[in-house]
């Protein structure tokens, strides 16, 4: 019996050639955009900590268990806003991707309008997924902290020992569920409409008769999914450092223009200091690009790959039939 995502591995680098070459600017830039928003291989900036003490040391500032309480609300808020957003965004942007693959046209306006209900029902479907996730951890963190914070340390980090688990477990499962759907049930959306649910009514008999061969898939998707994360983490570790020097300049051009210590300036110049987020922000935003132009072609690939196993174990739901002849 043939393994079709075995098969899958050389045909889908012939089908993102096929696609990505001869290179043209303006078709890798929306690809850019669009897989700025997608989920999958990524890297993190490069970092840089070290202890810098001006004067006496650093003041002491008294911080109470509300003051931290109230922080750690506001950091996880912002991180959840932020969560919804790009992924709100983001389901609208893997439809726009693959009927960009399925074309071979990229158009990043018209399909956000054209899939826009699809794209709706798969960020709700998300969110959904993400709570399930989210309930028991919040429910964790009501009897750990109470428990930490009168002195039970016992009782804290025996119910971290036993919730870990299922923590693992239930990450495992959102994120197995939540890539078979953005793999194989968006493209089946596309192809006979519906929203996720459809989708996966539709996907299940596939998945359910062929399912060796989408464990079979599972195991290399999440090889490739690491290999191509090492691969964008050390391009991305070059590329922080090749696009900090000039924005490194910039920022000591400003530090020289202030004409005093940073603290002094941060503290009592409001120019200087939103010139320097300012500075910061820009600097993410173009690595953050630079990162997505590098992800062009491994996010095509991966979803190509994608694409083959689903049509090779289902012919009624193949989204690049033409493709797949060129390319075998």
């Amino acid at each position: 019996m043939p393994w079709y995502a075995v098969e899958a591995l050389d045909d889908a680098i012939d089908t993102t050639k096929a696609f990505l070459l001869p290179v043209e600017i303006r078709t890798w830039l929306k690809l850019a955009i669009i897989v700025l928003f997608l989920g999958g291989t990524s890297a993190s900036p490069p970092t840089a900590g070290g202890n810098f003490q001006f004067g006496g040391g650093p003041p002491e500032i008294p911080i109470s268990i509300e003051i931290i309480t109230t922080l750690v609300i506001a950091i996880v808020a912002v991180a959840i806003l932020l969560w919804m957003v790009f992924t709100f965004i983001g389901s609208l942007m893997e439809f726009a991707f693959v009927e960009s693959l399925r074309s071979r046209k990229v158009h990043v306006r018209q399909y956000l309008r054209r899939y826009f209900g699809p794209g709706v029902r798969l960020f709700g479907f998300r969110l959904v997924v993400f709570t399930l996730v989210l309930l028991p951890i919040v429910g964790f963190l009501l009897v750990f902290v109470p428990a930490l914070l009168d002195g039970s340390a016992d009782v804290a980090f025996g119910s971290l020992f036993l919730f870990l688990p299922v923590v693992v477990i239930l990450a495992l499962v959102a994120g197995l569920i939540d890539g078979l759907t953005t793999n194989f049930v968006v493209p089946v959306m596309i192809l006979r409409g519906g929203g996720v649910f459809a989708g996966w009514r539709r996907f299940w008999p596939t998945l359910r008769n062929q399912w060796k061969q989408y464990g079979v898939y599972v195991l290399l998707r999440f090889a490739l999914s690491i290999a191509a994360g090492i691969v964008v983490s050390i391009v991305g570790g070059i590329a922080g450092i090749v696009l900090g020097i000039p924005f490194a300049i910039v920022g000591i051009g400003l530090y020289v223009l202030a004409g005093a210590p940073v603290p002094t300036v941060l503290a009592s110049s409001v120019p200087i200091l939103v010139a320097f987020g300012l500075l910061a922000v820009a600097y993410m935003l173009v690595l953050l690009f630079t990162l997505a132009i590098v992800r062009v072609p491994i996010q095509t690939y991966l979803r190509y790959f994608a694409l083959l196993v689903l049509g090779d174990t289902n012919g009624e739901l193949d989204l690049i039939p033409e493709l797949r002849e060129e390319v075998r």
